[in-house]
């Protein structure tokens, strides 16, 4: 879509060609050739394929006075006399342009003919000489540099190639010999070539579409269009430079007896271009004696002028520098380019723009390089991102009014937090602080701000992050980061600093308390911190039919012979120790392992281990009873 400016030129010289007349009329013409390029760093009328820098606006003034520009020859009876038309010419022509990308830029001139004299005309049936002044024809133009022939990277070395168009408005007096009186414009083809040493060679070529008119002999229609140039710095340092050139229109329209019309120049000149943003050419031409409108002499001066903070500057300034200068050729030198030797931006010093994340943000502008932005992030970092002893988020968590209820724009900044604590499962514990301004009494904003902390940590465990690694606690406005005690009311009546004080006060923090292992998942699959480990039941899930009894570690119905155990009514020794030298057993009661009224053997089924030797007889002990003592 850049080609645009280009297309309506173009369009209007289509229908200037579909309309032209098919027969020249009778009548003056344009006797201006001279049209100098309104662009700073162009030649005076050679164009170079160099654009206006982006959003570079220019101005200008360009003046020139001309010796017989304007020549007419007389039929006599043996000879053909020579009549002044116009003897002399004081010219101005006030210019402006601005570029856009680097790609295209777009200039304007008006010319002005303050002053012009003449011979009498009478003799082509006009009575007197022409006007004195006048306006002359408004010309609009456009240059696009060509995509992969431009020196857009490297400007001060290289082959470059555009294209230009421009339209002339019938601004002017045809009476006075300012203007063609219809729309004409034109098209040219730009070549040029930029040599390190400071030297420059630019060749043009194009036609000029211009209605057909006949004066005195003279048929003016349309031209073809040539020059060559070539300039070199003098003191490259200071930006002086000479310009030469040479440029012609040659008539593509002329009577069948009559010589082809060449008007042609030749021009030298010298140019100035200050750091300041001034750039002043002057020098002089003089013409060949082959054609209407190439004076025998002109003089000229232009002075353009532009912002020195402009990128056009900025392009002037590096075609000044010297190679031994800045040899990475960014346009900085000395203390100015912390990179000599790799081209960079001015922004980042004379270094390359790094981007170590791959977000799209330089790192110079990136206030998180080494993180992702992500589709949401702001200024190079993430929506919410760990830095210290907090889960940083870069846009705040915002409330209805006066209400706990969290507003939709903000779930993307919370889902973000959500997901900082799930993918980092090691820390433990958040605290979760909600802050207010100052505008509701102290106890209301405790209130508030508790309400509002408690909404956030149920909206992150609705995403899945654990209970237990969660706390809130609000503090109202005990921990404001600007003093806005002064700040009261609504905040459409609020000054800009109340507004600005106030928004920073209401906030949400993260703050991490701490850091450790993630806990063991319970067998259950219950989330984390239900207070739950286990199974109500025991160590096992509970069944209709289980593996143990509900009561005890043993079947109620025998399973042991009637004299395994001693008598006394207890199912183990006492605390002195189990038989044969066992250790002895914990008493557990009925929570699991052995109870202390139950037998010690295997389920039934199993075959019972032999019974433990009887005792010694003892006169102070009775033998145990058959069977007796012992509890199923």
């Amino acid at each position: 879509m850049r080609t645009r400016p280009l297309l309506a030129p173009l369009l209007a010289l289509s229908a200037l060609l579909a309309g032209r007349p098919a027969l020249a009329e009778e009548g003056r013409f344009d006797a201006q050739v001279f049209r100098p390029a309104a662009a700073p760093r162009d030649l005076v009328m050679v164009q170079k394929s160099e654009v206006i820098g982006n959003l570079s606006p220019t101005v200008g003034l360009y003046s020139d006075i001309a010796a017989d520009p304007l020549v007419l020859l007389v039929a006599g009876d043996d000879t053909r006399q020579a009549v002044d038309a116009i003897s002399g010419r004081l010219e101005l022509a006030l210019l402006a342009g601005i570029g856009f990308f680097d790609v295209f830029d777009v200039t304007m001139a008006m010319p002005l003919v303050l002053f012009q004299e003449g011979g009498n005309l009478r003799r082509f049936g006009t009575e007197g000489s022409v006007k004195s002044s006048s306006v002359g024809d408004l010309r609009l133009s456009t240059k696009i540099s060509l995509p992969y022939l431009n020196r857009k990277e490297q400007v001060k070395e290289g082959f470059g190639m555009a294209i230009a168009g421009n339209l002339n408005f019938p601004t002017g007096d045809q009476n006075a010999f300012t203007s063609d009186g219809a729309l004409s414009g034109g098209a040219t083809l730009i070549g040029d070539y930029r040599f390190n040493f400071g030297l420059l060679l630019a060749a043009n070529a194009g036609i000029w579409l211009r209605p057909d008119n006949q004066f005195a002999g003279v048929r003016v229609g349309d031209m073809a269009q040539f020059g060559v140039a070539a300039e070199q710095y003098v003191v490259q340092s200071w930006g002086l430079s000479v310009i030469g050139e040479v440029y012609g229109y040659p008539s593509l329209t002329s009577y069948p007896d009559d010589p082809g019309q060449i008007p042609a120049e030749a021009l030298l000149g010298l140019r100035w271009q200050t750091k300041h943003g001034i750039t002043i050419t002057f020098g002089g031409s003089f013409g060949a004696a082959c054609g209407f409108g190439a004076p025998s002499i002109r003089f000229f001066n232009v002075i353009t002028w532009q912002p020195k903070t402009s990128q056009e500057q900025e392009e002037i300034n590096r075609l000044q520098q010297r190679d031994k200068d800045d040899p990475d050729r960014d346009g900085l030198i000395g203390a100015a380019d912390r990179c000599p030797d790799v081209p960079g931006s001015p922004e980042n010093f004379g270094c390359p723009d790094l981007d170590t994340d791959g977000d799209g943000v330089f790192d110079r502008d990136d206030k998180c390089p080494d993180k992702p932005a992500g589709p949401h992030g702001k200024d190079g970092c993430p929506l919410a991102f760990i830095r210290g002893d907090e889960i940083v988020i870069t846009e705040q968590v915002h409330f209805a009014t006066d209400k706990d209820i969290i507003l939709e724009d903000s779930n993307s900044t919370l889902e973000a937090v959500a997901q900082v604590l799930i993918d980092n499962p090691d820390i433990r514990e958040v605290r979760i602080e909600g802050h207010t301004d100052v505008r509701a009494t102290d106890l209301y904003n405790m209130a508030l701000s508790q309400r509002r902390v408690a909404s956030v940590m149920a909206y992150l465990i609705a995403k899945g992050v654990e209970s237990s690694r969660l706390q809130a606690v609000g503090y109202g406005h005990t921990q404001p980061i600007y003093d806005d005690t002064g700040c009261q009311g609504p905040d459409d009546q609020l000054s800009p600093d109340c507004q600005f004080m106030t928004s920073k006060n209401r906030r949400v923090v993260f703050r991490i308390l701490r850091y450790g292992a993630a806990g063991a998942k319970p067998l259950t699959g219950a989330p984390e911190g239900s207070e739950q480990l286990l199974p109500s039941g025991g160590v096992l899930p509970q069944k209709t039919q289980g593996t143990l009894p509900s009561q005890g570690t043993l079947p109620g119905q025998g399973v042991l012979k009637s004299n395994v155990l001693p008598s006394g009514g207890s199912s183990l020794p006492p605390a002195g120790g189990a038989p044969g030298g066992a250790a002895p057993l914990p008493n557990r009661g009925n929570a699991g392992g052995l109870p202390s009224n139950t037998g010690v053997l295997p389920r039934s089924g199993t075959p019972a281990p032999a019974p433990p030797p009887a005792p010694a007889p003892s006169s102070s002990s009775q033998p145990p009873a058959p069977g007796g003592g012992g509890t199923r």
